[in-house]
């Protein structure tokens, strides 16, 4: 990617980037709904409740994706920016055996854990046999979804965002056509929404891994040798990201466990229907993140960080009237949405509930994940880790734990629009310093 072609077009290349990122991204999230659609309506409430209770295993599959997917290819961001395209490539092929070995290792821990946390969930009778049909197919697809996420993120710093999206786009269609198959026609239920899944990722994953092995790729599959010091950078850029999923893990895990306490498996059922909306939101919010990240670690590379800069503003401006427009669409629409699921009229009465107080979060959360993953780009992981570690964990966890308790059911959807406003406080007092050092940098040569 040239610098002067980023500096002369700043929104028309933000856009080249982030627009098949978000449109994969939504893909992704039409993936997630479609599997709800043909869970709610050919198998029940309860199999959404037991995919909703092990939804923390995916947020750790996820973690370790972003983590070293986004710390191996800003690195190798900044060494295309530096001209160095043989050590971008051998970082690339360090990321790619990286992250398998680690996916590897999860599915085998998680695998070993199934009964304790059952047990820890209280997951008991059906609710049990739906979570381990579907969960022990998917320790299989995770690790090729982990896989397949950083591959795009390599085909994003190579300067070839389109063909992620059209990887997405036939993703999407095919898992269409094998929920449909499994599911519907076959009737094999939550376990043949997880074998289509699995072989939707498959496909996906060797459709990627032949863009590497043509010969315009710029990164390439190159033998190297392992860098302990590239490692150690890649983990700690990526360190944000990898809280930011952990948290999303934790509060998902406190979320189900609060739910079950206090209103049962119809509160987990409305949870996940307007979680797959906040989902998609969040998809569309790193979306573009994924498409400032190799933009704004090539600009850094090449120390032009007020073009960075004006990429971040640009991308908060974008995700600030999209959210205006989430919120009051789904602010009116909720009940009618919730219905398409197959629900009960109860749980359609929680869900729209749910979104007339859960509307704020909409409005902060695209310039918290913006801002985290632009401090990644620019090498500074400990304000993006601070930034993730707020709205995820700490203040999202004692929101969780505190104001349930106090109001129920209203106090799970407050929760998270007061961690992410208060997040987005701290990130502006963030990158209101990190201005200042620019500038006193600036004054100083």
């Amino acid at each position: 990617m040239n610098i002067n072609q980023i500096k002369k077009n700043k929104l028309k290349t933000l856009l080249q980037f982030s627009i098949p990122s978000i449109v994969a991204m939504l893909l992704q999230t039409v993936i997630t709904i479609t599997d709800g659609y043909f869970t709610g309506n050919y198998v029940g409430d309860s199999a959404l409740a037991a995919i909703n209770l092990g939804l923390p295993i995916l947020y750790v599959y996820l973690g370790t994706g972003l983590c070293v997917g986004v710390g191996g290819s800003v690195i190798s961001g900044r060494l295309l920016g530096a001209k160095n395209r043989q050590k971008a490539s051998e970082v690339f092929a360090q990321t790619i055996v990286t992250a398998i070995a680690i996916s590897a290792i999860i599915s085998l821990v998680v695998f070993m854990l199934f009964t304790p946390i059952l047990g820890l969930l209280k997951a008991e009778g059906q609710l049990s046999v739906y979570f381990t049909d579907y969960y022990q197919i998917m320790l299989i697809t995770y690790p090729c979804m982990v896989l397949g996420t950083i591959l795009g993120m390599f085909i994003r710093v190579d300067g070839k965002p389109q063909i992620c999206m059209l990887v997405s786009i036939m993703g999407c269609i095919l898992n269409v056509i094998m929920d449909y198959i499994f599911v519907a026609v076959i009737g094999l239920g939550v376990r043949g929404s997880a074998i289509g899944s699995l072989i939707v990722q498959i496909i996906t994953v060797l459709v990627q891994i032949i863009y590497f092995v043509m010969p315009n790729a710029i990164i390439r599959f190159r033998r190297f040798t392992f860098d302990k010091d590239i490692s150690k950078e890649m983990m700690l850029n990526g360190s944000s990201e990898f809280i930011g999923e952990m948290a999303s893990a934790i509060s998902m895990f406190a979320f189900n466990y609060v739910l079950m306490k206090y209103v049962g498996a119809e509160g987990v059922a409305a949870f996940t229907i307007l979680g797959f909306v906040v989902y998609g939101y969040s998809m569309v919010c790193i979306g573009f993140g994924q498409g400032i990240s190799p933009l704004a670690s090539i600009c850094w590379g090449a120390n032009e960080k007020s073009t960075a800069i004006e990429l971040r503003k640009i991308a908060n401006r974008i995700l600030f009237v999209i959210g205006i427009m989430v919120a009051v669409g789904f602010f009116a629409l909720g009940e009618y949405y919730a219905k398409l699921f197959g629900c009960s009229n109860s749980v359609a009465d929680m869900v729209a509930a749910g979104f007339r107080i859960y509307a704020v979060t909409f409005l902060v959360m695209g310039y918290d994940v913006i801002n985290s993953m632009y401090f990644t780009s620019c090498g500074d992981a400990k304000s993006s880790a601070l930034i993730s570690s707020l709205r995820g964990i700490v203040l999202l966890l004692a929101f969780t734990l505190i104001l349930p308790a106090i109001f129920g059911m209203i106090g799970v959807w407050v929760a998270s629009p007061c961690s992410e406003t208060l997040t987005a406080v701290v990130s502006l007092f963030l990158i209101g310093k990190q201005t200042r050092k620019i500038k006193e940098e600036a004054n100083e040569r």
